[in-house]
């Protein structure tokens, strides 16, 4: 499974709308996304520090999530999200990786990001 730039800037979209500290958005809250799909970037963004979430794991061997629970973004996922929020900057930094042709990390996204977003500042 391949990490999904536009899943990920989802599930962080959908944590920062949460009324409460502390909040629950489940696998399968992100309506026309698939669970695994949306599960598997879930764990991405907790394994890298951007969200706290629980993740099951299945025990069968077939490599499924049996849950994914995201409760909160973290400091680095505010970052992270402040840097992709506006459609239009994340419109421009998905068309500059694609341009360059280079592979979209967590730590690029964020540099590219706020590049555009100083650019677009000076104007």
């Amino acid at each position: 499974m391949k990490r999904d730039w536009d899943i990920i800037r989802a599930i962080l979209l959908e944590l920062e709308t949460s009324t409460t500290a502390r909040t629950s958005l489940s696998m399968d809250a992100i309506e026309g996304l698939d669970e695994q799909e949306v599960a598997y970037n879930m764990q991405l963004l907790h394994e890298a520090g951007y969200i706290e979430a629980s993740i099951l794991n299945s025990h069968s061997g077939d490599g499924k999530i049996n849950a994914a629970l995201a409760k909160r973004l973290t400091n680095k996922g505010h970052d992270l999200l402040d840097s992709i929020r506006s459609e239009t900057i994340w419109r421009k930094v998905k068309e500059t990786f694609i341009s360059k042709g280079v592979d979209m990390t967590f730590d690029l996204v964020i540099s590219v990001g706020k590049k555009i977003s100083e650019n677009l500042l000076l104007l």
